[in-house]
Protein backbone atom coordinates (compact mmCIF):
# COMPACT_ATOMS: atom_id res chain seq x y z
CA UNK A 1 0.00 0.00 0.00
CA UNK A 2 1.62 3.43 -0.94
CA UNK A 3 1.72 6.34 1.71
CA UNK A 4 -1.19 8.23 -0.29
CA UNK A 5 -3.69 4.73 -0.17
CA UNK A 6 -2.84 4.79 3.72
CA UNK A 7 -3.33 8.65 3.91
CA UNK A 8 -6.89 8.08 2.07
CA UNK A 9 -8.10 5.07 3.87
CA UNK A 10 -6.97 6.44 7.64
CA UNK A 11 -8.85 9.77 6.48
CA UNK A 12 -11.95 7.33 5.78
CA UNK A 13 -11.53 5.98 8.96
CA UNK A 14 -11.55 8.58 10.79
CA UNK A 15 -14.71 10.07 9.20
CA UNK A 16 -16.37 6.90 9.54
CA UNK A 17 -15.54 7.35 13.33
CA UNK A 18 -16.67 10.57 13.36
CA UNK A 19 -19.97 10.10 11.57
CA UNK A 20 -20.92 7.22 13.99
CA UNK A 21 -20.24 9.51 17.17
CA UNK A 22 -22.54 12.32 15.61
CA UNK A 23 -25.07 9.49 15.30
CA UNK A 24 -24.44 8.57 18.42
CA UNK A 25 -25.27 11.77 20.05
CA UNK A 26 -27.94 12.51 17.76
CA UNK A 27 -29.47 9.14 19.39
CA UNK A 28 -28.97 10.32 22.90
CA UNK A 29 -30.43 14.03 22.23
CA UNK A 30 -34.00 12.27 21.47
CA UNK A 31 -33.51 9.50 24.10
CA UNK A 32 -33.22 12.41 26.71
CA UNK A 33 -35.64 14.35 25.25
CA UNK A 34 -38.34 11.31 25.44
CA UNK A 35 -37.12 9.14 28.14
CA UNK A 36 -39.00 5.25 28.30
CA UNK A 37 -41.10 6.46 25.43
CA UNK A 38 -39.33 6.05 21.95
CA UNK A 39 -39.05 2.99 20.13
CA UNK A 40 -36.02 1.49 17.84
CA UNK A 41 -39.00 2.59 15.43
CA UNK A 42 -39.60 5.81 16.27
CA UNK A 43 -36.06 6.73 16.98
CA UNK A 44 -35.25 5.66 13.39
CA UNK A 45 -37.85 8.31 12.37
CA UNK A 46 -36.58 11.15 14.14
CA UNK A 47 -32.78 9.96 13.08
CA UNK A 48 -33.95 9.69 9.58
CA UNK A 49 -31.47 6.22 10.06
CA UNK A 50 -32.59 2.82 8.32
CA UNK A 51 -33.66 0.62 11.01
CA UNK A 52 -30.52 -1.71 10.99
CA UNK A 53 -28.38 1.09 11.21
CA UNK A 54 -30.29 2.33 14.65
CA UNK A 55 -30.40 -1.01 15.39
CA UNK A 56 -26.51 -1.56 15.72
CA UNK A 57 -26.54 1.82 16.89
CA UNK A 58 -28.75 0.94 20.11
CA UNK A 59 -26.66 -1.99 20.59
CA UNK A 60 -23.07 -0.26 21.02
CA UNK A 61 -24.53 2.66 23.01
CA UNK A 62 -25.93 -0.40 25.57
CA UNK A 63 -23.11 -1.87 25.59
CA UNK A 64 -21.42 0.67 26.88
CA UNK A 65 -24.08 2.04 29.67
CA UNK A 66 -25.26 5.02 27.60
CA UNK A 67 -28.66 3.65 26.86
CA UNK A 68 -31.03 0.70 28.29
CA UNK A 69 -34.25 -0.73 26.17
CA UNK A 70 -36.75 -2.16 28.44
CA UNK A 71 -39.18 -5.02 28.33
CA UNK A 72 -40.98 -3.38 25.89
CA UNK A 73 -38.39 -1.90 23.61
CA UNK A 74 -38.34 1.79 25.16
CA UNK A 75 -35.06 3.27 25.24
CA UNK A 76 -33.85 5.29 28.17
CA UNK A 77 -30.75 6.80 29.20
CA UNK A 78 -28.21 4.75 31.21
CA UNK A 79 -26.79 4.93 34.16
CA UNK A 80 -23.19 5.28 33.02
CA UNK A 81 -24.34 8.21 31.00
CA UNK A 82 -26.58 9.86 34.03
CA UNK A 83 -23.44 9.18 36.13
CA UNK A 84 -21.17 11.40 34.54
CA UNK A 85 -22.83 14.55 35.67
CA UNK A 86 -24.80 13.02 38.50
CA UNK A 87 -22.22 14.25 41.13
CA UNK A 88 -22.80 17.85 40.77
CA UNK A 89 -27.19 17.65 39.86
CA UNK A 90 -27.60 15.49 43.17
CA UNK A 91 -25.31 18.14 45.21
CA UNK A 92 -28.29 20.84 43.95
CA UNK A 93 -31.00 18.61 44.44
CA UNK A 94 -29.85 18.03 48.36
CA UNK A 95 -29.31 21.85 48.63
CA UNK A 96 -33.15 22.81 47.09
CA UNK A 97 -34.93 19.62 48.37
CA UNK A 98 -36.38 21.98 51.58
CA UNK A 99 -37.75 24.39 49.21
CA UNK A 100 -39.50 22.16 46.92
CA UNK A 101 -40.83 20.74 49.97
CA UNK A 102 -41.99 23.88 51.21
CA UNK A 103 -43.25 24.51 47.83
CA UNK A 104 -45.60 21.21 47.52
CA UNK A 105 -46.71 21.57 51.09
CA UNK A 106 -47.62 25.58 50.23
CA UNK A 107 -49.31 24.92 46.82
CA UNK A 108 -50.05 21.50 46.87
CA UNK A 109 -49.12 20.96 43.41
CA UNK A 110 -46.02 19.02 42.03
CA UNK A 111 -42.65 20.97 42.03
CA UNK A 112 -39.36 20.42 39.82
CA UNK A 113 -36.23 21.68 40.15
CA UNK A 114 -34.12 21.73 37.37
CA UNK A 115 -30.55 23.35 36.03
CA UNK A 116 -29.59 24.95 32.47
CA UNK A 117 -27.71 21.95 30.81
CA UNK A 118 -26.31 24.01 27.09
CA UNK A 119 -29.79 25.07 25.33
CA UNK A 120 -32.41 23.12 27.93
CA UNK A 121 -33.35 22.32 31.27
CA UNK A 122 -32.27 19.24 33.01
CA UNK A 123 -35.13 17.92 35.58
CA UNK A 124 -33.03 16.82 38.38
CA UNK A 125 -35.10 16.53 40.70
CA UNK A 126 -39.26 16.35 41.95
CA UNK A 127 -41.85 16.42 44.37
CA UNK A 128 -45.06 15.20 42.90
CA UNK A 129 -48.79 15.94 43.96
CA UNK A 130 -51.13 14.13 45.61
CA UNK A 131 -54.12 14.88 43.46
CA UNK A 132 -55.13 11.90 41.10
CA UNK A 133 -54.77 14.43 38.30
CA UNK A 134 -51.54 15.86 38.22
CA UNK A 135 -48.44 17.26 36.00
CA UNK A 136 -45.25 14.54 36.10
CA UNK A 137 -42.10 14.93 34.68
CA UNK A 138 -39.12 12.36 35.12
CA UNK A 139 -35.99 13.18 36.47
CA UNK A 140 -33.46 13.03 33.34
CA UNK A 141 -35.75 14.53 31.35
CA UNK A 142 -34.82 17.70 29.36
CA UNK A 143 -36.98 19.86 28.37
CA UNK A 144 -36.91 23.25 26.26
CA UNK A 145 -36.14 27.36 27.14
CA UNK A 146 -38.46 28.49 24.75
CA UNK A 147 -42.30 27.29 26.35
CA UNK A 148 -41.85 26.35 29.67
CA UNK A 149 -41.86 28.64 32.82
CA UNK A 150 -38.51 27.07 34.20
CA UNK A 151 -36.93 27.50 30.51
CA UNK A 152 -38.26 31.52 30.17
CA UNK A 153 -37.02 32.29 33.40
CA UNK A 154 -33.48 30.66 32.92
CA UNK A 155 -33.45 33.02 29.52
CA UNK A 156 -33.95 35.77 31.50
CA UNK A 157 -30.54 35.61 33.21
CA UNK A 158 -29.32 34.40 29.80
CA UNK A 159 -29.77 37.87 28.58
CA UNK A 160 -29.19 39.39 31.92
CA UNK A 161 -25.84 38.34 32.94
CA UNK A 162 -25.87 41.04 36.01
CA UNK A 163 -28.83 39.16 36.73
CA UNK A 164 -29.05 37.00 40.48
CA UNK A 165 -32.99 35.84 39.93
CA UNK A 166 -35.35 35.80 36.94
CA UNK A 167 -39.41 37.49 37.49
CA UNK A 168 -41.59 34.85 37.48
CA UNK A 169 -42.42 32.79 33.91
CA UNK A 170 -45.47 31.43 32.74
CA UNK A 171 -45.94 28.52 30.26
CA UNK A 172 -49.38 28.41 30.27
CA UNK A 173 -50.82 25.30 27.80
CA UNK A 174 -48.09 25.85 25.52
CA UNK A 175 -45.30 23.25 26.20
CA UNK A 176 -48.08 20.56 26.97
CA UNK A 177 -51.95 20.97 26.08
CA UNK A 178 -53.78 20.97 29.78
CA UNK A 179 -50.77 21.63 31.82
CA UNK A 180 -49.40 25.22 32.54
CA UNK A 181 -46.86 26.34 35.19
CA UNK A 182 -45.19 29.14 37.06
CA UNK A 183 -41.27 28.89 37.38
CA UNK A 184 -38.51 31.03 38.98
CA UNK A 185 -34.67 30.43 37.78
CA UNK A 186 -31.63 32.07 40.27
CA UNK A 187 -27.96 31.77 39.94
CA UNK A 188 -26.29 29.54 42.10
CA UNK A 189 -22.90 30.13 44.05
CA UNK A 190 -21.49 27.96 41.85
CA UNK A 191 -22.51 29.45 38.77
CA UNK A 192 -25.45 26.89 37.62
CA UNK A 193 -28.54 28.44 36.67
CA UNK A 194 -31.53 26.71 38.14
CA UNK A 195 -34.80 26.94 38.31
CA UNK A 196 -38.16 26.02 40.41
CA UNK A 197 -41.46 25.37 38.59
CA UNK A 198 -44.81 24.20 40.14
CA UNK A 199 -46.70 22.56 37.36
CA UNK A 200 -50.56 21.90 37.27
CA UNK A 201 -53.44 20.75 35.11
CA UNK A 202 -54.48 24.63 33.65
CA UNK A 203 -57.63 24.60 35.34
CA UNK A 204 -56.62 24.09 38.45
CA UNK A 205 -53.43 26.11 38.07
CA UNK A 206 -55.88 29.01 36.91
CA UNK A 207 -57.71 28.66 39.89
CA UNK A 208 -54.90 28.82 41.96
CA UNK A 209 -52.35 31.24 40.36
CA UNK A 210 -51.79 33.95 42.87
CA UNK A 211 -51.57 31.11 45.89
CA UNK A 212 -48.91 29.49 43.18
CA UNK A 213 -47.22 32.33 42.67
CA UNK A 214 -46.99 34.38 46.33
CA UNK A 215 -45.20 30.79 47.35
CA UNK A 216 -42.51 30.77 44.56
CA UNK A 217 -41.81 34.47 45.73
CA UNK A 218 -41.39 33.58 48.85
CA UNK A 219 -38.65 30.94 48.02
CA UNK A 220 -37.12 33.54 45.96
CA UNK A 221 -34.33 33.53 48.76
CA UNK A 222 -33.50 30.09 48.90
CA UNK A 223 -32.95 30.09 45.33
CA UNK A 224 -30.56 32.76 45.55
CA UNK A 225 -28.62 31.54 48.40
Amino acid sequence: MTSAEENQRTASARADGIQVLRRAAAALDEIAAAPGQLRLVDLGGRLGLAKSTVRRLLVGLVEIGFATIDEEGRISLGERLLGLGGADDASLATLFRPTLDRLASATGETVDLSVLRGQQMLFIDQVQSAHRLRAVSAVGVRFPLETTANGRAALELLTDPSAGLSDIAFDRDEHTVGISAAGIAARTVGGHIVGISVPAPTERFDANEKRIVEALRECTRSLAS
